[in-house]
């Protein structure tokens, strides 16, 4: 299923004019005098994105009072934080397409996705500070949990033996942390109550698990046009996921072939399977 070109219009809740703030803000955040990093810097916002984090922060925001003025700052910050990964994930994984366009590194080489990514991080905590500590303490703590989950990934890349325990606590941190913070951050800002804010962290929690899960199959089972990542890249990398998890351990047919597959190191073979 292809994903919705426009994801906002089946919201009950019309925050278009609050993700434009939010466009407007990416743009103008990221501004340098130095025309390379500008360029590197905007390159994927302009390719476009579904703005998730961002939105979840603004619709949060409903719990209490969405015209709060920190929302849109704040769902700016997620989202630079968010890019940011992107840029060291296609490094790290070596990745030729995001977003239907050659990814950073390929455009710009390595060392510029990097620093560029690290650039973003410094913008989206400029944003953090100026919305006060509680904000600032918050994303750097879920900065530094997609940290641990993403060296965990890569730490038992190669290895057969990844149980589904280990698997879930990595796309716990690397990706259902940043949309709980986005939930968390939206209901904080907007002055709803502690057991609120606590239902609403719980909830992105579950929605990042979920999140994560179907992109992984995506990546099994989709192709470039549909999700607009080049498809295989977890299994070329020695990435276990869970669909590959559960076939290993029986649980789906041709589980011995793909074992078989990726102890001759066979990605193509295994992505057959």
């Amino acid at each position: 299923m292809r994903p919705l070109r426009d994801p906002v219009a089946i919201l009950e809740l019309d925050i278009r004019a609050d993700l434009e703030r939010v466009e407007a803000t990416l743009h103008e955040v990221i501004k340098s005098d130095q025309s390379m990093v500008h360029e590197a810097a905007r390159y994927l916002i302009d390719a476009g994105g579904k703005r998730f984090r961002p939105m979840l922060t603004l619709l949060a925001g409903y719990a209490g009072d969405p015209k709060d003025p920190r929302l849109v700052p704040c769902a700016a910050a997620i989202e630079l934080t968010h890019l940011a990964t992107l840029y060291h994930d296609d490094v790290i994984d070596e990745t030729s397409v995001r977003r239907g366009v050659p990814t950073v590194n390929v455009r710009y080489g390595n060392s510029v996705a990097v620093l560029t990514g690290d650039f973003l991080l410094a913008r989206a905590s400029g944003l953090a500070a100026d919305l006060g500590p509680y904000v600032s303490r918050r994303l750097a703590d879920t900065i530094a949990e997609l940290c641990e989950g993403q060296i965990m990934e890569t730490a038992a890349s190669g290895l057969l033996d990844v149980t589904a325990e280990h698997y879930l606590d990595v796309i716990a941190r690397k990706t259902a942390s940043l949309i709980a913070t986005s939930c968390h951050l939206g209901a904080s800002l907007a002055g709803a109550s502690p057991q609120i804010v606590d239902a609403i962290t719980t909830y992105g929690v579950a929605l990042g698990m979920a999140f994560q899960l179907s992109d992984d199959i995506l990546d099994v089972t989709g192709d470039e046009q549909e999700s607009g990542k080049t498809p295989g890249t977890d299994l070329r990398e020695g990435v276990l996921t869970l669909p590959a998890l559960e076939t290993l351990a029986g649980r789906a047919r041709y589980g011995e072939q793909l074992r078989s597959a990726l102890e001759a190191k066979d990605a193509d073979g295994a992505l057959q399977i």
